[in-house]
């Protein structure tokens, strides 16, 4: 190439090269909110029902000051035995399972008090897949919203089946006493304040009913030692809540001790052979036993009437 063309060709690429580009426009970077990942909401647990509640009194100190220990559960047999296992197991896992021993055998003990409760039903894997009819859901949540799906952690199911088996043995919590419901300390819901807090354990905070509702006697109903079979998704109706009241209330107001003549005689109505205790009132000084029939007081003598009148 000729040197004086290649000379000039260097020179128009140089000064090509100095030429000052013109800025490009720059564009403003918009914002674009980015809503905030939804929190969960923690799951409030149904409490007793608005009908039942009305018929209890309300909580006071000495009732809180109050705490009997349930007595020990009495397990079923052979394939009924293996269900109840299961089933309170799973109760004590979803429930409870990144709780302390303490605070799974509370969960436990909150069960088997249910099951004794006339309130619940007289089978731990009915009490513990009961449904409802309430706009809560069921007592369980993780018997409805999915929970059974998923993997479980094996050491923690074990930690939980030797919780439940213990408590299905006859192992007692005795810090909860009678306590049937709980909630976790994330949610404070409305029944809360109309029921007895037995104490704290770990995340959950423990109730019962007030008064003689919530008392040993109140807790009256047999274990029927038959467990039904359950899957997810299987639902166990509430009792009526009319039915339940009818049955505590044989149990409980019998024995209001200085109640007076008025609850002795409403109760007397209502005692079943389960209960088999026989109100005691007073009458004109002196104690009446009622029996198959009214007992009566004539002239201040007590007679007792069976199935007819005595001679007197």
């Amino acid at each position: 190439m000729d040197t004086r063309i290649a000379f000039g060709l260097l020179t128009l690429i140089a000064a090509t090269s100095c030429v000052a580009t013109a800025p490009r426009e720059q564009v403003a970077a918009v914002a674009i909110p980015v809503p905030p990942p939804a929190k969960s909401n923690p799951v409030v647990p149904p409490g007793p029902s608005e009908a039942l509640l009305a018929h209890v009194d309300a909580p006071s100190l000495a009732d809180a000051a109050t705490l009997a220990p349930a007595p020990a559960f009495v397990a079923a047999a052979g394939d009924d035995a293996r269900r109840a296992l299961d089933c309170l197991t799973q109760a004590v896992y979803y429930e409870a399972r990144s709780e302390s021993l303490e605070g799974q055998q509370a969960v436990a003990q909150v069960v088997l008090n249910r099951v004794r409760n006339p309130a619940f039903p007289n089978s731990v894997c009915g009490t513990v897949y009961e449904g409802s009819s309430r706009s809560t859901g069921c007592q369980f949540t993780f018997t409805c919203d999915g929970s059974l799906a998923a993997r479980r952690e094996p050491g923690a199911w074990e930690s939980a089946r030797a919780v439940a088996q213990a408590a299905l043995s006859g192992f007692v919590y005795a810090p909860v006493g009678s306590a049937t419901f709980y909630h976790t300390n994330a949610v404070n819901p409305g029944w809360a304040a109309r029921v007895t807090s037995v104490g704290t354990i770990g995340a959950h905070i423990f109730y019962r009913l007030p008064g003689v509702w919530g008392g040993a006697l109140a807790y009256r109903q047999p274990y029927g030692g038959v467990e039904p079979g359950v899957a997810p998704g299987t639902r166990f109706a509430e009792k009526a809540t009319e039915a339940l009241i009818e049955a505590i209330e044989a149990g409980v107001r019998v024995h209001r001790g200085s109640g007076g003549a008025a609850d002795a005689t409403s109760a007397g109505a209502a005692i079943t052979a389960a209960t088999a205790i026989k109100p005691v009132e007073r009458q004109f000084g002196v104690n009446v036993h009622r029996g198959p029939s009214a007992a009566a007081v004539q002239h201040g003598v007590t007679i007792h009437t069976g199935g007819a009148p005595d001679e007197a």
